[in-house]
């Protein structure tokens, strides 16, 4: 009803024992149907299950965003690389909502501390971001979201959309 869909999650093993891995996707799929039904909030959730990881301070990813549209006939392909973090997946994908952009596809990939994730999206009417000045746009907004929080993608979205 509010325009966003779920297919597949796919969640590498954590746990040798199946009964933890069970009781593990059992929490998993609970905390999604919470936030899909509305019974949470997904940016509190991450907030208070956010701990800050030892170490992480000593890896520096500089955070890139490209947009490509030669790569798709229908859609641009929307790449974003840099350092990961809680909540860092549903502050991108919201960024791109922000932008009034529709994703028709996300690749999400982790190594270690790295993502690289790549959309497949679409604006509005359907077509291509061909306009350079809105790939722009697309491109530093994406490129905040990564560098901040939350708080600095509003912000980064509410510049874009002035």
């Amino acid at each position: 009803a509010d325009g966003r869909a779920l297919d597949t999650i796919l969640i590498s093993r954590e746990f040798d024992l199946d009964e933890d891995e069970r009781r593990r996707a059992e929490r998993v799929g609970r905390l999604i149907e919470d936030v899909l039904s509305g019974k949470a909030w997904l940016p509190e959730m991450i907030e208070k299950r956010a701990k800050p990881k030892r170490g992480t301070g000593a890896f520096r990813v500089a955070p890139r965003a490209e947009i490509r549209n030669t790569l798709s006939n229908r859609f641009s392909v929307v790449e974003v690389k840099g350092l990961d973090r809680p909540g860092l997946l549903s502050e991108i994908t919201g960024a791109l909502s922000d932008l009034s952009l529709d994703i028709a596809s996300a690749h999400i990939t982790t190594f270690g501390e790295k993502v690289i994730d790549t959309f497949y999206v679409t604006d509005l009417t359907g077509h291509k971001i061909d306009n350079p000045a809105r790939q722009e746009r697309v491109r530093k907004t994406l490129v905040a979201v990564m560098e901040g929080g939350t708080s600095e993608r509003n912000r980064a979205a509410t510049a874009a959309a002035s």
